[in-house]
């Protein structure tokens, strides 16, 4: 069935390990990438789909990430942010953490990934059965340029019937933009019953019983920000993907209170 789609859960607990060489002093969503923190962007593009409400599970270094994001209240915006103590561990346990605090489908995002807020449209648009939840999948492998590590999907029928980095058979990728609903979280915990704690864990128990359905995103922009040469290059196709589109006045604004947000927040710092 279609409803409305007006919440989402940012996962925004990892340590970025991959950045620490490049001596960033603070948490990986608050990087920036064309003068705007990653979370920043995530909140806004989602925010052009609809959304306008936030639930953000942090974890590492989580008391900088709450006080930017409870301190400079992004836009206005409805955020609730969530503690993962158990950050290390894989990220569905980052997932699983917000059950119980989310009503109806909502989206679920990854607070590193840059993407055309007509991904989530299409998401919202899509039908949605009970139980079930979709993942927004990229068929062009070769436009990813750090494949090895990108998740793999594989799809038949548009269903997905296998997920994860080492997968040897797959025909997609994964751009970490999904819809859910609260089936999501019993998969979770029918996977972590099993000792497996990742969020690819979960959906590969929808997959199993043919409830995680694949959403092609067709030419739409996505990028994943793993390290400082991701991010670099997330900005090239960024600012190409920006320009080429008619962004409207008031995208303008908002994306210029973020980066007033974050020159305040580097000033801090100094």
């Amino acid at each position: 069935m279609r409803r409305s789609v007006h919440q989402a859960l940012i996962i925004a607990a990892g340590r970025g390990e991959r950045f620490g060489e490049a001596g960033y002093p603070h948490p990986k969503p608050l990087i920036e990438v064309a003068g705007i923190p990653l979370i920043c962007r995530t909140i806004l593009t989602a925010r052009e789909a609809g959304i306008d409400r936030f639930t953000v599970v942090t974890g590492y270094e989580a008391p900088v990430l709450e006080e930017f994001l409870n301190g400079h209240s992004v836009l206005g915006l409805s955020i609730r942010c969530l503690r993962n103590d158990q950050w290390q561990r894989p990220n569905g346990l980052s997932v699983l953490r917000a059950r119980g605090h989310l009503r109806g489908p909502f989206a679920l995002l990854m607070s590193d990934h840059l993407f055309d807020a007509r991904i989530l449209k299409k998401l919202a648009g899509a039908s949605l059965r009970p139980g079930h939840c979709l993942l927004a999948v990229d068929f062009h492998p070769e436009r990813v340029s750090d494949l090895a590590d990108a998740t793999k999907v594989a799809v038949r029928d548009g269903r997905v019937t296998d997920i994860g980095k080492g997968i040897q058979n797959y025909n997609a990728v994964d751009t970490g933009i999904f819809l859910c609903t609260q089936g999501i979280f019993d998969a979770l915990e029918a996977a972590i019953s099993r000792g497996r704690e990742g969020l690819s864990d979960g959906i590969r128990e929808l997959a199993r019983c043919q409830c995680m359905e694949a959403v092609d995103i067709g030419d739409l922009f996505w990028h994943d920000v793993d390290d400082e040469a991701a991010r670099l290059e997330g900005e090239k196709r960024l600012k190409k993907f920006l320009m080429a589109s008619a962004a409207p006045k008031a995208r303008n604004q908002d994306r210029a209170a973020c980066r007033r947000t974050g020159s305040a927040r580097r000033r801090a710092e100094r």
